[in-house]
């Protein structure tokens, strides 16, 4: 089998999907050395702007990186003289009217370079980023979530625009999604009415990285940079965004922290700044928290166990979630795990963790005052995460993905997208 897979979306995104396409790729080069592996990178989606976060490039015998150039899509809204005031505006309406001849002049190049660069793939597995469909190939994508189309409210007007056209692909390009979990298969066949025999469930994984880090001086060096010491602190992990609600979890520590006698733990937030994230940091300013609340910023991947393995509790009440990856990484890390009862996380905690209403602040406040207050109850549940976590490995997701490839291939021509008109 000829297996072509995007790999341009590991120099453009962040965070889960990146995670997700990195670890499948490297897992399914170490679990496959028989297929050939054809992994485009094409370059006017990203400019070479930036690297990767990782060195990706562990590449096999098997595997060949084929790049290719072409015709970049800019946007005069984008550059910086024009991004305030009347100049965005005249920008945005420049960009309005070129739109479409500027797009079909890009789609054109990207075929002439792609169709003779991609020799006879079997099956072509698509990214958020390239939205390619292989003639003659098994077309494959993978979808994360649906956040973006069922809460438009968190999400930035070009990030809405980027998902609409991969939902569309999804829709009218892809012969299979594969969805990231249960809960994501659901929002696929529900909202964008796709059916459900075209969409395959491969979870992701957790790496071998994320573990219980018991040595406590190993532990207190690594943390001692970001301010915070080991078992003194509650924590969450991810992006400053609205979608992770937390300004409802700034509320609920500062209620649980209010009935609590002293020595209660700080609440560290880790990840980047996202978009509209300036009301949390005004909520823990309102409520006098300044001190009691800390943002590290964005901290480097090879930091994280220590950061998972320091804290008392893990707490993630987020809206809505396609798979939930920091909260399996902290049960991978030994950590007691409080998390919403919505989307997929029930899914991925099973019995391993404390479901909550992520609307409701009262019951997280109570949730995380309970769990602090019962010390047996925490040592449970670390086994129970661990355990739990044990059963995601990106080998399974890279031979259930290889699995998918072959059995989709050996069905009639009739399940294929292009041959239904």
């Amino acid at each position: 089998m000829r297996i072509g897979f995007d790999i341009t979306v590991l120099y453009v995104a962040e965070a889960g999907v990146f995670y997700y396409t990195y670890n499948l790729i490297r897992a399914m080069l170490g679990e496959d050395q028989e297929n050939e592996f054809l992994l485009l990178d094409y370059y006017p989606i990203h400019g070479g702007w930036k690297e990767p976060a990782e060195p990706w490039e562990i590449l096999a015998p098997n595997a060949q990186v084929v790049r290719r150039h072409g015709l970049r899509h800019r946007r005069l809204a984008d550059w910086k003289p024009m991004r305030a005031g009347v100049l965005r505006r005249a920008g945005n309406l420049v960009d309005r009217a070129l739109l479409r001849p500027w797009s079909a002049a890009a789609e054109a190049v990207m075929r002439r370079r792609l169709m003779p660069a991609l020799d006879g793939p079997d099956v072509f597995h698509s990214s958020d980023v390239l939205l390619w469909r292989q003639p003659g190939a098994l077309n494959v994508i993978t979808m994360y979530d649906l956040s973006a189309l069922l809460f438009p409210e968190y999400h930035t007007a070009r990030n809405r625009e980027l998902q609409e056209r991969k939902h569309r692909f999804v829709q009218e390009g892809a012969d299979v999604v594969l969805a990231i979990s249960e809960a994501t298969k659901r929002d696929v066949v529900t909202h964008l009415n796709v059916p459900a025999e075209r969409v395959e469930v491969v979870y992701g994984g957790v790496g071998a990285a994320m573990r219980p880090i018991e040595d406590s001086e190993i532990l207190a060096r690594a943390l001692a940079p970001l301010g915070i010491d080991p078992g003194g602190y509650i924590l969450h992990v991810g992006t400053i965004e609205p979608r992770k609600n937390l300004v409802r979890l700034v509320e609920a520590y500062s209620l649980a922290r209010e009935a609590a006698p002293l020595g209660f733990p700080r609440l560290a937030l880790v990840g980047a700044k996202g978009w509209d994230f300036e009301e949390v940091f005004e909520r823990v300013e309102a409520l006098g928290l300044e001190d009691q609340v800390l943002f590290t910023g964005r901290v480097e991947r090879h930091i994280l166990p220590f950061v998972y393995s320091g804290a008392v509790l893990f707490v993630y009440p987020s809206l809505y979630e396609g798979f939930g990856l920091p909260v399996l990484e902290a049960m991978a890390c030994g950590v007691p795990v409080i998390t919403s009862n919505v989307s997929s996380l029930p899914e991925i905690v099973g019995e391993a963790g404390v479901l909550v209403d992520p609307t409701d602040t009262v019951g997280l406040a109570a949730a995380i005052s309970d769990l602090l207050g019962d010390g047996g109850r925490r040592v449970a549940l670390r086994e129970a995460g661990l355990a739990r976590a044990a059963g995601f490995s990106w080998g399974r997701a890279a031979r259930e993905t290889l699995k998918v490839y072959d059995r989709c291939l050996g069905v009639p021509e009739s399940f294929r997208v292009g041959s239904q008109s």
